[in-house]
């Protein structure tokens, strides 16, 4: 089985994530739709993962599933997002995802995150001082990656061999 993990992210967490994925799946390759867009046609099952940020995935996702619909509902499909608030996580896949692919997906998984404010700009370092003021985070409270959830889409993905 060819399994694709297709990802984008603002900073390393989403591509953490999939490293991790892709060392519970060996056989996966990993692809930064930041970089590249990948022809999917070749693999039977698409994991797609993105980072949220300000309530949106990665612009690079949206246009990929744009792209990929058609092909992706013929294809096994699984999510990931990576977000500082795993409690609002449905609220943002049913905000940013078609609700037909999340139908089908085998796998949707909300992997955690970190709310990091050193590697963003001026304005994104102001926003997170809002956040950490209004939502009384300091720097030990961050969420972080959840390797439980990973370990289960692995094997979700698994269980298709």
């Amino acid at each position: 089985m060819k399994i694709l993990i297709a990802y984008a992210g603002n900073n390393n967490t989403t591509q953490d994530c999939a490293n991790i994925l892709k060392s519970k799946l060996p056989d996966a390759h990993v692809i930064n739709l930041a970089k590249q867009q990948p022809d999917i046609s070749d693999y039977d099952t698409v994991i797609i993962g993105s980072c949220i940020r300000f309530n949106e995935i990665h612009s690079s996702v949206k246009d990929f599933i744009r792209d990929n619909m058609d092909t992706l509902m013929k294809k096994h499909t699984a999510i990931y997002i990576c977000c500082g608030f795993p409690e609002k996580a449905n609220q943002y896949l049913l905000h940013n995802f078609p609700k037909k692919l999340l139908n089908k997906s085998l796998s949707i998984q909300c992997f955690g995150g970190n709310l990091k404010v050193k590697p963003y700009k001026v304005f994104d370092l102001l926003v997170m001082k809002i956040v950490q003021k209004n939502f009384k985070l300091n720097d030990k409270s961050y969420t972080s990656i959840i390797e439980e959830n990973i370990s289960e889409m692995a094997n979700d993905i698994k269980a298709l061999e």
